[in-house]
């Protein structure tokens, strides 16, 4: 029995959907919280309505209540903010079953506007229009807040990275936190702001890994956002940003220096400060957040290196882009119809020059009578006739393979004197139709695959265009320090690849001599390009051929899988006539390749293994699963003269969404498990190795955490396959290894009739 388990953990998998739900709601209290303390020119607080209007429906109720918390914290006349909350808790619970409105960017805002305005009137009908002005740029901050909230939220949820957010969403994100940095600055340890000291962390990070940009940018937008909470620190505007300059410019000289600089620039800004304590007190917070940032270790945040990256609109990178993919659709286009044109000359050559048995004869005639006196009158004048009596004796020539003169009709007996030498005549034309019959098969058939490899070469080039088509764009700044730091790992890299695909997921491409292979970590690899590209990059997928080695390195995926495996060895042989292999293919997807041999023993092993190994380099060499079948059906219809046949059984999951492909070539069903829902995956087709056009059967499907997907060889459902439903039925709580275990088992022990199969049984969990 090979058991084979591989199971990697994730926390948030992890998590039950309640314990998930009961964090997003804290979380959301405590935003409310910093919202309600997030001022504007010292006593206006509008980002409370702003948060109540952006959240998610399910978690409006925690974020009004930490809103409204933050807000007696803060004391003073707030109850006006806490009305229009609740007014936005009215609006958007009349209107939550219209479920188009949530699509408009303008329905949180305009929920935001309404209350925030008609409180604002209220208040100013009582105490008059003096600050007529005030309300209404702060009903504008408390729109403009409920963009910005809206857009994080919805970055958050989703499963963008950093390098692939545009403008517009990274500026969301920072000025979503810089709101949430003035709810802090009001948070103190002795008379320092724990907001201001986050900011100049903030600064300092960002100078760090965006340069000169990434410091003013931060610089420029914390330093307004608190500069305006209060006008005693109108100059953080001016400071933040100047010492954000700094510290970007001496960020290639190491963070000790780019601190000093921060502290030093922004220093100086501070002086226009109005008091000497504000001055100081600035200062001793600056002083703080460089020493954190010095201290903080050095690898922490090279995920920000994403937002900073450059993303280069090269015309002329365009214009090659698109030239290579007609180029390639072009020659895809022109080999499949190579491919026709030899199948539609062979068929024509093949009605001109086939022997038939009529040819037969004719030579034997031609070898026999050239002497004969009579061949004038049998020949000429009488051909039909003489042609006739020939088919007296085609069965018993088709049956033994030979005939006797005695063999020949009564009438040919009669009239030909040289019944002998025609009888052998007639043999030895046969064998020579027979070899040539053979040999013309054999021609036929490898005829046959050869036009289906010239057919199999267009897909393969349809496919390659199909594939450039996806990708948005290649960073080829990245590429080349990807470059230099597999040169400092001490490998020669032949080239790098960095590209970045329509769905804004990175992969890393890079060929290396295949002498170098004994000096790549895969943990070191990961680590070490991850930083350079600020993403998180999964387990590298690795292959070899022809002195070179591909090293393929996609982002980290939101599932995983835990997968086992188990097999009964036919009437307890050594070789199994099943196999399989899975991997990941370095592009995102888990593959997993079942194939069954024709019998068992040897023979069997042979083919299966075979299947499975073209099959499996096929794929992980970039290859899609149809041409890798044609491939893969080719090597065993020319591999010997017998025929060679195998099952192909495919399972391909997408582990950032989940889509989940099934692909089978004679294969058994699949059984699924998804909640409480269990279903068997049934399509009929062919195996390989029969016939020249082979083509796969499946489905599709979307599967998410804890679905459950059984593959089998048809040696397990031989006594039929309605227990094995029974079994994932009642399959809570226990491991894939012990439920193949238990599947292998149970089909061992229903086998009564005498015989004996081999048995292979994969489980596979998405985690």
């Amino acid at each position: 029995m090979n058991i084979t388990t591989v199971r990697r953990t994730d926390i948030k998998s992890a998590l039950s959907g309640s314990t998930i739900k009961m964090i997003a709601n804290i979380l959301y209290f405590l935003c409310g919280i910093l919202a309600a303390n997030s001022t504007v020119f010292e006593k206006y607080s509008p980002f409370g309505i702003s948060l109540a209007a952006s959240v998610p429906f399910p978690n409006i109720l925690f974020s009004i209540i930490g809103s409204t918390v933050g807000y007696m914290i803060r004391g003073g006349y707030h109850f006006r903010y806490i009305a229009a909350m609740l007014a936005v808790l009215a609006i958007r619970w009349t209107l939550k079953d219209i479920k188009k409105l949530s699509r408009y960017s303008l329905y949180n805002i305009l929920v935001c506007i309404i209350p925030a305005t008609a409180t604002s009137v209220a208040v100013m009908t009582v105490n008059g229009y003096k600050e007529v002005f005030m309300y209404i740029l702060e009903t504008v901050l408390a729109g403009m807040g409920t963009y910005f909230i809206s857009r994080t939220i919805t970055i958050l949820n989703g499963t963008k990275t950093l390098g692939t957010l545009l403008p517009q969403e990274i500026s969301a994100l920072i000025l979503t936190g810089c709101i949430a940095l003035s709810g802090i600055s009001s948070v103190t340890i002795g008379s320092l702001s724990v907001g201001r000291m986050i900011a100049g962390l903030c600064i300092l990070i960002a100078a760090h890994y965006g340069g000169v940009a990434g410091g003013c940018i931060s610089g420029i937008s914390t330093g307004i956002i608190l500069g305006i909470s209060s006008s005693d620190y109108y100059f953080l505007g001016t400071s933040y940003a100047f010492g954000g300059l700094l510290a970007g410019l001496f960020a290639p000289t190491g963070r000790i220096l780019s601190a000093v600089m921060f502290i030093f620039g922004s220093g100086i800004a501070s002086l226009q400060a109005s008091g000497l304590n504000t001055v100081i007190q600035t200062l001793y917070e600056l002083t703080i957040s460089g020493l954190i940032f010095i201290l903080i270790p050095k690898n922490t945040f090279n995920f920000i290196t994403a937002v900073f990256s450059l993303k280069k609109s090269d015309k002329n990178y365009e214009s090659l882009r698109r030239s290579v993919i007609m180029r390639l659709d072009f020659a895809s286009k022109a080999l499949s119809g190579v491919s026709n044109d030899v199948d539609e000359v062979s068929k024509r050559l093949s009605n001109v020059v086939t022997p038939t048995l009529e040819s037969v004869y004719q030579k034997a005639v031609e070898n026999t009578c050239v002497r004969c006196g009579m061949k004038t009158f049998c020949w000429e004048h009488r051909s039909g006739v003489s042609l006739e009596l020939f088919d007296s004796v085609t069965k018993k020539l088709k049956r033994k393979g030979e005939i006797e003169s005695k063999d020949f009709c009564d009438e040919l007996k009669r009239k030909c004197c040289r019944t002998i030498e025609m009888a052998s005549a007639v043999n030895k034309s046969y064998k020579n139709y027979l070899l040539s019959e053979a040999a013309a098969k054999r021609i036929d058939e490898i005829r046959t695959v050869v036009a289906g490899q010239f057919c199999g070469l267009g897909d393969i080039l349809g496919e390659m265009a199909d594939e450039y088509e996806n990708y948005e764009f290649f960073d080829n700044d990245l590429a080349e320090k990807i470059l230099i730091k597999f040169k400092d790992l001490g490998m020669i890299p032949i080239d790098v690849s960095c590209r970045v695909d329509y769905m804004g997921r990175m992969t890393v491409e890079t060929e290396i001599f295949d002498g170098d292979r004994s000096k790549i970590k895969r943990p070191v690899i990961v680590s070490e390009i991850s930083k350079i590209c600020g993403r998180t990059f999964d387990t590298p997928n690795i292959t070899a051929a022809f002195g070179r080695c591909r090293i393929i390195l996609c982002e980290k995926a939101i599932f995983d899988v835990e997968i086992a495996s188990s097999q009964h060895i036919s009437d307890s042989g050594q070789l199994c006539g099943d196999n399989f292999n899975y991997f990941y293919d370095g592009m995102g997807r888990f593959i997993t390749v079942l194939s069954d041999g024709m019998g068992t023993g040897g023979r069997a092993a042979v083919d299966g293994r075979m299947a499975v190994s073209i099959m499996s380099k096929l794929i992980k060499a970039g290859l899609g699963f149809d041409c890798s079948l044609k491939v893969v059906n080719s090597a065993l219809m020319v591999k010997s003269e017998d025929e060679s046949l195998a099952t192909l059984d495919i399972l391909s999951i997408d582990l950032y969404n989940g889509e989940t492909d099934f692909f089978k070539a004679g294969a058994a069903l699949s059984f699924v498990k998804k909640g409480n829902k269990t279903y068997r995956i049934e399509t009929p087709s062919l195996p390989v190795g029969i016939l020249p056009d082979v083509r796969f059967t499946g489905t599709e499907d979307n599967f998410t955490r804890d679905d459950i997907i059984i593959m089998l060889s048809d040696g397990a459902t031989v006594t039929g396959d309605e227990w094995i439903e029974h079994i994932l039925n009642s399959c809570e709580n226990k491991s894939m290894q012990e439920l193949a275990d238990i599947i292998n088992d149970e089909a061992v022990s229903r086998r009564n009739d005498g015989h004996d199969d081999d048995i292979t049984v994969i489980a596979v969990k998405i985690k």
